[in-house]
């Protein structure tokens, strides 16, 4: 059983060798295009994240901040 499936998987490998050599070239102009147009949409869609993320960030952190201060700012104003 181990020879049949041995076989078959060597037969398998073999029929698909031909597939392997259909390359096609591409010029370097194109390649460069390509990369330059797929690393300006990742950058676009990180720095639109990370916008958002910040100003989420940048919202709740300076609230308990900015609540914090007032009411340490209150409770000397009530020691004094």
């Amino acid at each position: 059983m181990k020879k049949i499936i041995t076989v078959f998987a060597v037969i398998g490998f073999i029929a698909t060798l031909p597939s392997c050599n259909n390359e096609t070239t591409m010029d370097l102009a194109t390649v460069t295009a390509q990369v330059d147009s797929l690393a300006s949409s990742k950058i676009e869609t990180a720095t639109a994240t990370a916008i958002t993320e910040c100003e989420t960030r940048m919202a709740t952190e300076l609230k308990s901040m900015t609540d914090s201060m007032v009411q340490a700012k209150k409770m000397e104003s009530a020691a004094q």
